[in-house]
């Protein structure tokens, strides 16, 4: 087991991971392992990069942001494919990478990668899709789409801000029904956040006991339905503040069934890991230590 797959988005971010290549080459090389790379040259073309995989991979690194993640963990779990995963975060915003203490350095990240272990992850699986992070509906579900690709480079978290506050003027609760392996619960919600780390949308702290091992979802929604108080709420977002008040939900759980009335057809998809996401009803499960991934994290 001396071979590794590189599989990269060179469009990913600031684009500048490609530049890095030769480095990547002489710490693997040095680390005594053989080289096989697939660099994506279209949209949804990923899963090309896991063809002929074997026993003798010892890992699967895959350099982008977290819809590039996303992808491949999609790929990785309909073909059940066992070889541990590593990150090289150099997406936008690269949550997951992030949660996992991935170094945004990348000769720091390819040491990391060389010299830490895999560990297990939970995997969540919505309808037909599966994700590694997390879970959106309300607000947020489409921020990441319709920006441009030009813009969101340039400016990077802060396009999704941007985009979201332009929403704000729009916004209304949401009627959502959710049901748990418990509980069910009726509640006007502006936004959840169904988590399998603590991090979404480059804020750090939106699950406080969240664990990507411990068999449960986390879920946080906000139930504000003032709008004066949504810009406070999103502040307190960038400062790393944990919702922590009675405009709060928070349920952990490894099930979630989460549906809407159909007259609210704006809400229609949810999204996953910064993808468009499937559409409601959303029937999420989670698969226990499913995946292994080389992490940082203690």
């Amino acid at each position: 087991m001396n071979k590794i797959k590189l599989i990269y988005n060179p469009y990913s971010g600031t684009r500048t991971f490609p530049n890095h290549l030769d480095l990547f080459f002489k710490k693997f090389q040095a680390a005594g392992y053989d080289i096989d790379i697939y660099r994506s040259m279209e949209e949804n073309d990923l899963h090309k990069g896991l063809v002929g995989l074997d026993d003798s991979y010892k890992y699967i690194i895959v350099a982008g942001g977290d819809g590039t993640v996303n992808e491949i963990v999609n790929d990785m779990m309909e073909q059940d494919i066992d070889i541990p995963l590593g990150i090289i975060p150099s997406g936008t915003v690269n949550d997951f990478a992030s949660f996992l203490k991935m170094p945004q350095d990348y000769e720091k990240c390819f040491d990391t990668l060389i010299e830490k272990e895999a560990k297990p992850i939970d995997v969540g699986e919505v309808n037909d899709r599966y994700f590694i992070n997390v879970c959106v509906g309300g607000l947020f579900s489409g921020v990441t789409q319709g920006i441009d690709i030009n813009v969101k480079n340039t400016l990077g978290k802060l396009a999704y801000y941007i985009n979201g506050l332009k929403e704000i003027p729009k916004i209304q609760p949401i009627p959502f029904k959710i049901t748990t392996s418990n509980q069910t619960i009726e509640e006007k919600l502006f936004v959840f956040f169904l988590l399998n780390s603590k991090r979404a949308g480059g804020f750090q702290h939106l699950a406080k006991f969240a664990s990507v091992n411990d068999g449960m979802f986390d879920f946080v929604g906000v139930k504000t339905n003032q709008l004066y108080r949504i810009p406070t709420l999103l502040m307190n977002l960038m400062n790393k503040e944990s919702f922590s008040n009675k405009n709060v939900i928070y349920i952990q759980d490894n099930y979630f069934k989460i549906e809407i009335d159909k007259k609210h057809t704006k809400t229609r998809y949810s999204n996953i890991d910064g993808e468009k996401g499937p559409k409601f009803p959303l029937e999420i499960k989670l698969h226990h230590n499913a995946l292994r991934m080389i992490t940082n994290r203690e």
